[in-house]
């Protein structure tokens, strides 16, 4: 496996030597402008994202080899790249680990791998997972995006995530689970995308922060108190005129004792439903 990735080091590292030998001979060509070429960017990237094997343990299985753990030195670090072709089967709370990549863009089942560290504060996801586990409990993660084949944010996925303050969503998400959201306190920016179709319970409650939320085109069915809020809540909600319900909580959008308006179409099924759907100090203003 070392020997592999030496070889594909040296490999990318004769590329970059001849890339920068071939804009060299051609001078600020037409086709770079004056600017860095991005291949050999893209190239010192990848070699930036060889994981370091000294870092982990492993074990022989069945199906595979096994990411065991981390190794008294990978404990140490703070930017760790999780290497491609293993089986995950640990979590990175031991260490003091900050910033986490992956080798490989290939899809993986992250089981339990990034929940519950105190340590970390970026992830860069594989670009063709399909399906997240949960990334909870983690107070200091800021931001995430989702890549484009994920398509549920499941049960607790950033449960507790106190310090996470943008999510962005690459592809079509259809659902988002029961508390996948909750208590994150300083989320302040989230475009749910229009291909939403079901939220769940307590899917955004404690999201203090969460001041404005535009609800998807194609939502359907919304938990109990899936945004509720006791204080510091929602002030407003922006309803798509083609947004049709149908199933939702009484509570679903009550901000506890504090007003909160909700912008909505004139003659939408929001606005004629309007008293059955927004309970509590709702204030209806037209968009």
């Amino acid at each position: 496996m070392k020997r592999r990735r030496i070889i594909s080091a040296l490999l990318v590292f004769s590329m970059l030597l001849a890339a920068v030998s071939c804009s060299q001979e051609g001078g600020n060509s037409d086709r770079n402008n004056g600017e860095p070429d991005r291949e050999i960017e893209r190239e010192t990237e990848a070699l930036d994202l060889e994981s370091n094997e000294d870092y982990f343990t492993f074990e022989e299985g069945k199906s595979g080899l096994k990411l065991a753990g981390l190794s008294e030195k990978g404990k140490k670090q703070e930017t760790l790249v999780i290497p491609s072709g293993v089986i995950i089967n640990c979590t990175l709370k031991a260490g003091k680990v900050k910033n986490v990549y992956f080798e490989s863009d290939d899809d993986i089942d992250l089981k339990l791998l990034l929940s519950c560290s105190d340590t970390i504060e970026t992830i860069r996801l594989p670009a063709n997972l399909t399906k997240l586990t949960a990334i909870d409990s983690c107070p200091n993660l800021k931001e995430i995006t989702i890549p484009e084949g994920v398509t549920e944010i499941p049960n607790m996925c950033f449960f507790s995530d106190k310090s996470l303050e943008t999510v962005i969503f690459t592809g079509d998400v259809t659902i988002i689970d029961d508390h996948a959201f909750k208590s994150c306190e300083s989320l302040n920016d989230i475009n749910i995308p229009d291909s939403v179709t079901e939220i769940g319970r307590e899917a955004f409650v404690g999201c203090m922060s969460l001041n404005t939320v535009t609800l998807p085109k194609g939502l359907k069915v919304v938990g109990d108190n899936a945004f509720k809020n006791k204080e510091d809540g929602i002030e407003t909600f922006v309803v798509p005129e083609e947004m049709e319900l149908e199933k939702w909580d009484k509570d679903a959008f009550s901000q506890g004792e504090s007003e909160y308006t909700v912008k909505v179409v004139k003659g939408s099924w929001a606005d004629e439903h309007f008293e059955e759907v927004f309970y509590g100090n709702a204030v209806k203003e037209y968009a």
